[in-house]
């Protein structure tokens, strides 16, 4: 049976986040020393808060949601529905800081993690947020035999307990900095322990629901028709007011025309895009704003197999330096992404960020250069040798970038064959072996779970790891990684990933095609809405409202 990952696969399938407009606002800059600017200067991280309410808010997804239990949130849809209505132990603040969130946490050694709940925090049926309710929900979190995506990042973990009425306790077997930034997404989501078990397999589902403790609180799920989200009245924490938007309607709508005309008329009035080609005439739609804010994800393509000519390194990087990523950029994302240096997209330098430019900074680009690529592949003797690429015809942004990398082998002596499968297929190169059998690669969009490089890295590159297709296994770069995960001082352990970076790099077990920024769209009468990728894992409406 297929080991079921933590895969972004549909997300990748289908994300083009395209726009050239200059945003303005609030910048999530990385702050770097002297002498550097920060590589998201001038992206937007959130937009003004609104300050008049609106009845009703119908917000766009590509597909309608398939799950709201958090363990099984592995994609765009399910993360922006499960992120407006639920919490976790720790926030992720949309310039990718974490804080207090249900539980502020403490450390009183470097393998005990102590989180001390919120007296205040209360599930939507006003019952307290407990002990019993966060042990349950990490334990859901951490239990293969559920079938959940986020197993692996309990991997140090030796016991959670309850310690006190409001306390849990997280033992574990070596220090482990990266399992705070999990615990302020997905994985560490709260859900009540007594809803859970009563709706047993039903929970998550339109047959049982959800029960949270977020400022929006679950109405009605009818699919087809969308997920129905209204304002907590009772929201258990006051620094946050009580949502100017009454009701969210979270509704796929997968057609570019109709989402388009949506925009423009009014009857859609947000979304963070995806697979949008007409985002130019939105631009110049007077009812419409774009933001481009700070992205966490990568595209790229991912090396799925090394028994064949991309197991040669030589054959990874003239792939790589026959890549036209300048044309991908205009093309398929019109100008919002940046070239990439690193897998790691510079948008996660959430901690150490002097630490992580400055070793950004000094990266190269990767840059096309044909001649230094046809030089490796004679070197390889890989000339006229074929790969053969898992791809989609229906996806208009898998299908550019596949394009894109036919031409970069035949510039410098490969052949491609194509895999290509449905849409809705797409996934199966990610979570089943036999769809990868003969493809040496395929193309992503993909991201971490929280603002560090690291969060993504690991999972492709360390033994084991959730997107580790090949077994890659480079004894340096798992060393460094270990080494971070075990680090406290956040820019030791920025320096240590700084450098795992720089080996991927030049070992390119993936190869990235280009960084892109986060894409919000908004109705000219609507503001507030985070504009980073944190909306993915952290409430993004809750300050959403009108211009007044």
């Amino acid at each position: 049976m297929a080991r079921r990952t933590r895969t972004r696969a549909l997300a990748a399938a289908v994300a083009v986040l395209a726009a050239g407009l200059a945003a303005c606002g609030r910048s999530a800059g990385a702050g770097g020393t002297a002498g550097q600017v920060s590589p998201t200067r001038g992206l937007v991280a959130t937009t003004p808060a609104g300050t008049a309410a609106v009845p009703s808010v119908t917000w766009a997804l590509y597909r309608d949601v398939n799950s709201l239990d958090p363990i099984f949130a592995f994609d765009y849809p399910e993360n922006t529905a499960i992120s407006l209505m639920c919490e976790s132990l720790l926030r992720q603040s949309p310039d990718g800081s974490i804080g207090p969130g249900l539980a502020t946490m403490s450390t009183p050694s470097p393998t005990r993690l102590v989180f001390s709940i919120n007296p205040k925090a209360r599930f939507w049926d006003g019952h307290p947020v407990t002990a019993a309710d966060v042990v349950y929900s990490l334990d859901r979190a951490m239990n293969p035999k559920l079938g959940g995506f986020y197993t692996l990042v309990f991997s140090r973990v030796s016991s959670i307990a309850a310690t006190g009425p409001g306390q849990v306790t997280i033992t574990l077997k070596q220090p482990d900095y990266w399992l705070p930034g999990e615990l302020s997404s997905m994985p560490g989501v709260v859900i009540e322990k007594s809803y859970a078990v009563r709706e047993g397999k039903n929970y998550g589902t339109p047959a049982g629901g959800i029960m949270c403790t977020g400022a929006y609180k679950l109405k009605s799920w009818v699919p087809g028709t969308g997920v129905t989200a209204v304002a907590n009245p009772h929201y258990w924490n006051p620094a946050v007011r009580t949502p100017l938007v009454r009701q969210i309607v979270l509704k796929g709508v997968p057609d570019t025309t109709t989402f388009t005309s949506g925009m423009i008329t009014g009857a859609i009035q947000g979304a963070y895009t995806m697979g949008l080609a007409t985002l130019d005439q939105l631009k110049s739609s007077s009812a419409v704003k774009v933001y481009l804010g700070p992205g966490w994800a990568t595209d790229a393509f991912i090396v799925s197999s090394t028994k064949g000519v991309l197991g040669s390194r030589l054959v990874r990087e003239a792939l790589s330096l026959a890549l036209n990523r300048q044309a991908i950029i205009e093309n398929v994302y019109k100008g919002a992404a940046l070239m990439p240096r690193w897998l790691s997209n510079p948008g996660t330098f959430g901690y150490g960020r002097p630490v992580f430019v400055k070793a950004y900074d000094a990266s190269p680009v990767m840059t096309q250069n044909l001649a230094l690529a046809r030089k490796l592949v004679r070197q390889a003797g890989a000339v006229g040798k074929t790969i053969t690429i898992g791809t989609s015809s229906q996806i208009s942004n898998i299908a550019a970038v596949t394009g894109a990398y036919q031409q970069a082998a035949q510039a410098i002596g490969l052949k491609t064959v194509l895999r290509s499968v449905s849409a809705q297929n797409y996934i199966n190169f990610f979570i089943d072996p036999k769809a990868r059998a003969g493809v040496d690669g395929f193309l992503t969009l993909n991201y971490g779970d929280y603002a560090d490089p690291a969060a993504l890295l690991a999972t492709l590159v360390l033994p084991g790891g959730s997107q580790n297709y090949d077994n890659f296994n480079d004894p340096r770069i798992t060393g460094l990684l270990e080494q971070a995960r075990s680090t406290a001082n956040p820019d030791r352990r920025a320096a240590l990933v700084a450098q795992a970076e720089e080996l991927t790099a030049r070992e390119l077990p993936w190869i990235p095609d280009v960084q892109p920024t986060n894409i919000l769209l908004l109705s000219r009468n609507l503001t507030g809405a985070v504009g980073s990728f944190a909306y993915m894992f952290a409430p993004w409406a809750d300050s959403l409202g009108g211009t007044g």
